[in-house]
């Protein structure tokens, strides 16, 4: 039922003996007011998909607030996914969607990926859906999905060689094992991950062989799932995705230990060149002045 929201009292701070001051609390928006008690509504059934809200005007007298603020907590409820804004019509209320997952989930595994353990993080959860997805897809493909498979395998194969090919074929095999399972959730799951999948591929590729690998572990996976063995597609993908994954920090470890070894040879090479100039320059002065 929709009901006034009172206004929150402002509670004086107290300070006890010995204790450590603290910066006060930001007072909150009304806005966020408004949007959980709309999420509540949505919740409890209140407002079911695809009913319209009241009008702006509505909700601000009713929650007793401006309607700026009401305004605010659309935009935020529509950010959410919760309900849709269009000019001219009220909000309505919509069901979440593969989309607003993909969106949501990017956000968050970018800003984790960028933490303290943070790349083991999406590695892990990448490979617990890909070994999942693995063995799923080995329990309901049909003769039509195994000869898509087939042809995303090799078409990975006919691209070794090629890498930008080589990586484009080769994250299109991993997602036909998520079309596979039949799951919009899966499938934008995965494509939360193929961002950071492309750059692990970039790195990895430049390890010699590395292309023969992922094929020979593409071809084990494929016939494990042709075969309808669950347990073998299971396994072949996390042995892939683990190999993968040492693959990448091996290539990491290389690359900066390589680089930093040229730095050095460079700067001791220019230092060297520095003073040969600075003698000359010197000898040169001093020949000037004599």
């Amino acid at each position: 039922m929709w009901y006034a929201l009172g206004r929150r009292p402002v509670e004086s701070s107290i300070k006890e003996e010995n204790s450590v001051t603290e910066k006060p609390m930001k007072r909150r928006k009304r806005s966020h007011d408004v949007v959980d008690e709309i999420e509540k509504l949505i919740d409890s059934g209140e407002f079911a998909l695809g009913d319209q809200l009241p009008s702006e005007k509505d909700i601000a007298q009713r929650f007793g607030v401006g309607r700026p603020s009401v305004r605010e907590a659309l935009f935020l409820l529509s950010q959410q996914g919760l309900v849709e804004i269009n000019n001219g019509t009220r909000a309505r209320v919509t069901p979440p969607t593969p989309k607003l997952i993909v969106q949501q989930l990017s956000s968050i595994s970018k800003r984790l990926s960028t933490q303290i353990q943070g790349q083991q993080h999406v590695e892990e959860a990448r490979l617990l859906l890909e070994a999942g997805l693995a063995w799923r897809a080995a329990q309901i493909a049909t003769d039509e999905d195994i000869v898509r498979l087939r042809e995303r395998l090799d078409a990975n194969i006919a691209a070794a060689g090629n890498v930008v090919d080589f990586i484009q074929t080769d994250i299109a095999f991993h997602y036909e094992l998520a079309i596979i399972c039949r799951n919009p959730i899966f499938k934008a799951i995965h494509e939360v991950v193929v961002e950071w999948l492309i750059d692990q591929r970039t790195t990895s590729s430049q390890m010699p062989d590395a292309s023969s690998f992922s094929i020979h572990a593409h071809t084990a996976i494929y016939a494990a799932v042709a075969a309808h063995d669950p347990v073998r597609a299971y396994h072949e993908m996390a042995s892939h995705l683990q190999l993968v994954s040492r693959l990448y920090h091996e290539a990491k470890r290389l690359s900066e230990t390589i680089l930093r070894s040229a730095m050095r040879d460079v700067a001791r090479e220019f230092e060297s060149e520095k003073q040969k100039i600075w003698k000359n320059t010197v000898a040169g002065l001093t020949d000037d002045q004599s």
